[in-house]
């Protein structure tokens, strides 16, 4: 470990700036060579190429080697075992992500502050999203949170960044865990008028709890996405086997 990290981490990490600025397609080094340029054993990187597998950055070819992984025409959400969030997840795949605030207010809604685990009467943060990916808008996205654990949200611009990310870094909370729920919603006439469609037109919405490393609940949302952009993937990894 380095100051605290992981060496696989710190390998990731490097690992993925280095990606970016590889072409589409291109061959990653040998195992051995990474070996030799991180010093460090053959598990450990390949822990780290795992993740970046996971992360939808890179592909093994059997035989052949480790490719960078050319980006789909349309971009689709990845579910998998980490917690980074819509804004994240484009960036690393080198993707232009940027965000319209549509509002960030305190409001009071009882059958949220419910699945935030707080009174019906107490203040929440409403954070209301549109997210545009390399230009096109792919996420509508509505937030809560507990504003008495989280005040200084209201004062942050996110029209570029990541809330998990703001989270973790302001408040020092370790997000552990996400439950998604996915559904069909239809549209009311704002949200059609985004999407450019009509209204009560049937879209794929997801429903996001996200729990911090104690259980407690820190946040609720719900994405919908637009008919271009209705297309999940969900990563499922064994547990390693222990014997």
């Amino acid at each position: 470990m380095v100051d605290g990290i992981p060496k696989y981490v710190s390998v990731r990490d490097h690992l993925r700036g280095s990606i970016k600025r590889m072409k589409e397609g291109a061959q990653l080094p040998t195992e051995s060579e990474l070996c030799a340029r991180y010093k460090v054993s053959r598990i450990t990187v390949r822990h780290a190429i795992e993740d970046l597998i996971r992360e939808g950055l890179i592909v093994r070819s059997q035989g052949k080697g480790t490719f960078k992984l050319k980006s789909p025409a349309s971009s689709r959400e990845v579910i998998n075992g980490r917690i980074r969030g819509f804004w994240r997840q484009q960036h690393d795949l080198g993707r232009t992500v940027k965000t319209r605030v549509l509002g960030n207010r305190i409001v009071k809604k009882a059958d949220i502050a419910s699945k935030l685990g707080l009174e019906a009467e107490a203040d929440l943060i409403e954070l209301e999203r549109l997210r545009y990916v390399n230009g096109d808008l792919q996420q509508y996205v509505c937030t809560y949170l507990p504003n008495a654990q989280f005040p200084e949200i209201l004062e942050h611009d996110f029209s570029d960044g990541s809330l998990y990310d703001f989270i973790e870094g302001r408040y020092d909370v370790r997000l552990a865990r996400n439950e998604v729920v996915v559904r069909i919603e239809n549209v009311d006439s704002r949200i059609a008028g985004y999407f450019h469609v009509d209204k009560g037109r049937p879209v794929l919405a997801m429903d996001s709890t996200v729990f911090d490393g104690f259980g407690s609940v820190v946040a609720f949302g719900v994405a919908l996405q637009p008919p271009a952009y209705s297309e999940i993937e969900f990563v499922i990894n064994g547990v390693p086997d222990s014997r």
